[in-house]
């Protein structure tokens, strides 16, 4: 079960439980843009090689096998985005694709070079962290920027989304992984949330927006 479909699979479902999102048969049909039916019989097939704990009509989650093969995948896929962002001069907004291809054509050999080459880093172009070669990652507490209050600050630890427009948004009102960021208003109903961050200006965004940046709080 070691194909690039079944690592797409792994691959997604870890994507999806690193941000807290509980891993149904149409939220991962969603994710891969397949139908209900082929996750579904994917999913069985990955349970039976025990990758997988897969009940039908119940979130499916890794198991440690399933894991630590993801955990390879996620490697080798952020060490790509740092060196085509830090060595190539790609925007950030560029490289999600690009390492998805790169990430199923390296071996481990590659991976350890790529990574001694680039010092080791410990978080991806997107803030989130990439896992060491024994898979561990470390655990970095944050909430949304949506959980932020009017007058509340945070340090922008990683964002999410990937399509390359909003990111070269996100890039140009400064919030990025390592800014700051400041809540001025909070509108209600779901409104958007007015902010402020480094350099970039006061803008207001769109709730969805807002729930693609994570945060760590800071304390006054």
């Amino acid at each position: 079960m070691r194909t690039d479909r079944s690592d797409l699979y792994l691959g997604a479902i870890y994507h999806l439980q690193e941000r807290g999102i509980a891993v149904t048969t149409s939220r991962l049909a969603e994710e891969l843009d397949v139908s209900m039916a082929s996750v579904s019989e994917m999913l069985r097939k990955l349970g039976e090689g025990g990758w997988v704990n897969y009940e039908p009509y119940q979130p499916v989650t890794l198991a440690e096998a399933g894991r630590r093969r993801a955990a390879k995948l996620v490697r080798r896929h952020r060490l790509w985005e740092v060196f085509m962002v830090e060595k190539l001069g790609m925007g950030w907004e560029r490289v999600y694709r690009e390492a998805c291809a790169l990430e199923h054509a390296t071996s481990e050999v590659v991976m350890e070079a790529l990574a001694e080459f680039l010092g080791h880093p410990v978080t991806g172009a997107h803030g989130y962290p990439i896992p060491d070669a024994n898979g561990n990652v470390p655990d970095l507490p944050s909430v949304p920027l949506t959980a932020l209050e009017a007058g509340q600050r945070g340090q922008v630890l990683q964002v999410s989304a990937r399509d390359p427009e909003l990111l070269l948004y996100l890039k140009q009102i400064n919030l990025v992984p390592g800014g700051v960021v400041e809540v001025l208003t909070k509108a209600p109903f779901d409104g958007p949330l007015t902010v402020r961050a480094g350099e970039g200006g006061t803008h207001a965004i769109a709730r969805q927006v807002a729930a693609c940046v994570n945060v760590n709080l800071l304390k006054e």
